[in-house]
């Protein structure tokens, strides 16, 4: 049985991460695109993530871990170089149902990091359940070298375009068809495509 990837939205939210070496750092890199209010705790932080806090609003709590650092979180990770605390902090989160990935011990996640690309709006997970993290990587690789030229500016507009294409029509399948067309027209410009020119088309199919 495989994991459902869900695409949660985190921003504003609270997650904790427990270690202060460079795989907390890679954590922490890969969730401050995504705005949540990140706390890192640790008896001492290498200097990787001093330098991410220098220039994002992260928290660096430089103390020993208490289970009550992680009350109010909306995820947890657990990213020590001490086994027996990774799994202490794994069986707290499990019993108030609240996601944790443990680094480096798929058995004690509930959630996996993907293996994320990200263009704009566009944001691509990949992931292989934990069993094998370099093929993710490879495979992320050659998504984004498939991706076409412009395509985050691209969805950027046309999902500043949709409450128009709302009112062409009541029917769904005719939106989802404008829509396409839109898309379409766009990747063919190279994404070389201004808002007004997508209204003008619009504007054309109704």
């Amino acid at each position: 049985m495989g994991y459902f990837p869900f695409f949660m939205d985190i921003e504003g939210r609270k997650g904790v991460i427990v270690g202060g070496g460079p795989v907390a750092a890679r954590k922490a890199e890969k969730l401050l695109a995504f705005g949540p209010r990140l706390s890192v705790i640790a008896a001492r932080f290498g200097e990787e993530l001093r330098g991410i806090a220098r220039s994002y609003p992260i928290s660096l709590l430089e103390k020993d871990y208490e289970a009550g650092d992680l009350e109010g979180a909306a995820f947890v990770i657990a990213a020590t170089d001490d086994g027996v605390l990774n799994g202490e902090i794994a069986d707290w989160c499990r019993a108030r149902n609240t996601p944790v990935n443990v680094v480096d011990d798929r058995e004690k996640c509930t959630f996996f990091f993907p293996a994320l690309v990200k263009e704009g709006p566009l944001t691509v997970g990949i992931s292989t359940d934990g069993k094998c993290p370099a093929a993710a990587a490879y495979l992320r690789g050659r998504v984004e070298r498939c991706l076409p030229e412009g395509i985050g500016a691209v969805i950027d507009l046309l999902g500043q375009l949709r409450p128009e294409v709302a009112e062409i029509s009541g029917e769904q399948s005719v939106r989802a068809q404008v829509m396409e067309k839109l898309f379409g027209y766009s990747l063919r410009r190279g994404g070389e495509v201004t808002l007004q020119e997508l209204r003008g088309l619009l504007h054309g199919m109704r």
